[in-house]
């Protein structure tokens, strides 16, 4: 094993904080007496904390280091009082806490084992673990044929920011990932960060982007695509549309939602006829199967010759005929009377006609919606299946990103198009596309998209296909990352599947005892950290990661836009200064010194000239014209507009 993969030596005299004085099944109690004293220790420039919740530790056993996480410290019940400043004199104070075991560290092998292979003996002597040991633990592997150059910069220790952690994409995404957390704890930046540092190698990564928030990301090698109508952001983004002859028959019943009674039947009926006019035109008239008196005979020839097409999932017929071919279904079966029918042809129109009205004017209200164009009204654009397979046949690019954010959720479109999608990734798994090149399938928003079941009991459609990948995907080469702030709407089932979690703030308990069981490396105790973690910070949890461990993200270069509005900047009222009159904004002093023709910035760089005004604040002199930006000490304002007759400037702030 090559110096650089060895670990630093666990026991130094200058780390040691207490023994143990109890041990238990999965934890010790030790004594702590460093706890109660006030400063920090440095050693050779690092701190030592010497007794605080959540400091990760090391106990001596024998040749063994067992790793744990300091979960308690408090006073015995004789000395609570003597730390009341109000008191007298304060004796010295003797700690005690409770420590967590996570794993074994074999010191001459360097062999990590989760879990514990001996337990320590009372009076075992605990020792502050070196971040250099925790990164180490962190980002060892079982075995060193496993190194390799390729790994992704993630992270580092909380309390020690010049500690990185890096984790290679077998330890992340070789038994699927799951990034959890609460709004505002930082999943997005995680979400980002993994995505940029997947774009320095040969990856490739489809992004599922369900808010459109990461059209930030911006490099040569991403791919972006958006669906529906709306503003595609970036500029450059491809439009692209899902149109319906790709969807399923079932996929159509989830979004036409018919009753079960009369409905849902004659809208299967409806689409066979549909289909069948489109094998055979001559069948039809004006696009339709008529079969108010018709004879039947022609009709069922045709559906036996082409019962493979006809009976196939797929929907390609005119479905713009779809509610019109409703109504023709809408029929008796037999044409004569109820003492004589004729078999051999339908009788007129039915009664069952009242109850489809509802149904067609679902249907044409839904065909022709505009925010469905990209489904129902394709305008030969290019499709996301075309897109993905021209993206994995480009080894210039690395991501592929497909904005959803303009796909309603009205009559579950979005719902349905994104399980489209993962089916149809699921498809070309199946038949070994990504073997060569596997593929990681990312799904921001998860929570909209799997455990998702709609219609009622006659016709219910199960949005499976990302639970799918889950369970089947990983042996065929395509892997997900899911990424969701409720964990609860995740089924137990696919959460389980998930080889590694990436856990932000979780304040819900609900949500907290979700993750519990969702993986065996975690329990109450350590669950108990996930409602205090800051911004940035989760705790990482993996198969191949020996040891939950608590990191802090690193910014992504090109942050996602998830923030939510700031009501202090867009309630601030503008400002108004004249020439020669100072005014304090926001604890600045600013000076308009005066108003002239001139060069002036605007925020992109562009060099403008015209009326602009000389500003002037405790730093410098800038000329600012309309649209410039000036930034203060605690906020940045735009000019609004500039009057050279009143000699006055409205700023309004925007940061």
């Amino acid at each position: 094993m090559s110096e650089i993969n060895r670990p630093p030596y666990p026991f130094e005299n200058e780390r040691y904080i207490g023994t143990v004085t109890q041990v238990g099944p999965s934890s010790v109690r030790a004594n702590l007496p460093h706890a109660g004293r006030s400063g920090n220790r440095l050693h050779h420039g690092h701190r030592v904390a010497g007794g605080e919740v959540g400091e990760f530790v090391l106990i001596a056993c024998d040749e063994l280091a067992l790793f744990g996480r300091i979960l308690e410290v408090r006073l015995p019940e004789r000395e609570r009082l003597s730390v009341e400043p109000d008191l007298g004199d304060h004796p010295e104070l003797h700690p005690v806490g409770a420590i967590q075991l996570l794993a074994t560290v074999d010191i001459s092998s360097h062999a990590i084992r989760p879990g514990l292979s001996r337990y320590p003996r009372l009076g075992s002597r605990i020792y502050s673990a070196h971040p250099d040991f925790v990164q180490w633990l962190a980002s060892a592997r079982y075995d060193e044929s496993r190194h390799g150059e390729v790994v992704i910069d993630l992270a580092s220790l909380p309390d020690a920011a010049e500690i990185g952690i890096s984790l290679s994409p077998q330890q992340l995404f070789g038994r699927h990932c799951a990034v959890l957390g609460a709004t505002g704890g930082g999943k997005s930046w995680t979400v980002a960060r993994l995505i940029e540092q997947a774009m320095r190698y040969r990856s490739k990564v489809i992004l599922l982007d369900a808010t459109g928030e990461f059209y930030t990301l911006n490099s040569p090698r991403v791919k972006h695509c958006s669906v529906g109508q709306g503003l595609r952001r970036p500029s450059s983004s491809t439009a692209v549309e899902f149109p319906y002859t790709l969807l399923t028959e079932i996929d159509l019943f989830g979004i036409f939602s018919p009753s079960g009674q009369s409905q849902g039947p004659k809208l299967r009926e409806a689409i066979k006829s549909l289909k069948l006019a489109r094998i055979k035109p001559v069948l039809a008239t004006g696009g339709i199967i008529v079969k108010t008196q018709q004879p039947k005979q022609p009709i069922f020839e045709a559906y036996e010759e082409h019962i493979a097409l006809i009976e196939s999932s797929v929907a390609e017929f005119d479905i713009r005929m779809l509610s019109r071919q409703i109504g023709a279904e809408c029929v008796f079966p037999n044409a004569g009377t109820p003492a004589s029918p004729d078999h051999t042809r339908w009788g007129g129109p039915s009664n069952e006609t009242t109850y489809c009205v509802s149904l067609q004017m679902r249907i044409e209200n839904i065909v022709q919606s505009s925010s469905l164009a990209c489904v129902f009204s394709p305008t030969g654009e290019q499709t996301i299946p075309n897109a993905i397979d021209a993206f994995l046949d480009d080894d210039s690019f690395s991501i592929l990103r497909i904005s959803l954010q303009h796909v309603p959720f009205a009559n579950n479109a979005r719902e349905i198009v994104a399980n489209a999608i993962g089916r149809y990734l699921l498809e070309k798994a199946r038949h070994e596309r990504f073997k060569a090149c596997p593929v990681i399938v990312v799904v921001d928003e998860a929570h909209q998209f799997l455990n998702k079941s709609i219609g009622d009991e006659a016709f219910r459609v199960n949005l499976d296909a990302f639970g799918l990948i889950a369970k089947e995907g990983r042996k065929h080469g395509l892997n997900i990352c899911i990424a969701t702030q409720r964990p609860r709407d995740i089924p137990d089932d696919v959460l389980s599947q998930m080889g590694t979690l990436i856990v932000h703030r979780l304040i819900n308990d609900v949500d907290r005892r979700v993750v519990e069981r969702a993986s065996g490396e975690i329990d109450r105790s350590a669950a108990a950290f996930l409602p205090t973690l800051g911004p940035g910070e989760a705790i990482v949890i993996g198969v191949d990661i020996p040891v939950p461990l608590s990191i802090r993200i690193h910014r992504p270069s090109h942050k996602p836009d998830s923030s939510g509005p700031r009501y202090e900047v867009h309630w601030t009222q503008p400002v108004t200064l004249a020439v020669s009159v100072e005014q304090v904004i926001n604890g600045d002093r600013l000076l308009l010194e005066e108003i002239s023709n001139g060069n002036y910035l605007l925020p992109d760089g562009t060099l403008q000239v015209g009326v602009s005004g000389v500003f002037r604040n405790s730093e410098a002199a800038l000329r600012l014209g309309v649209g410039s930006v000036i930034a203060l000490t605690q906020s940045m304002w735009q000019v609004v507009s500039i009057d050279p007759t009143s000699k006055t400037t409205v700023l309004r702030r925007v940061g």
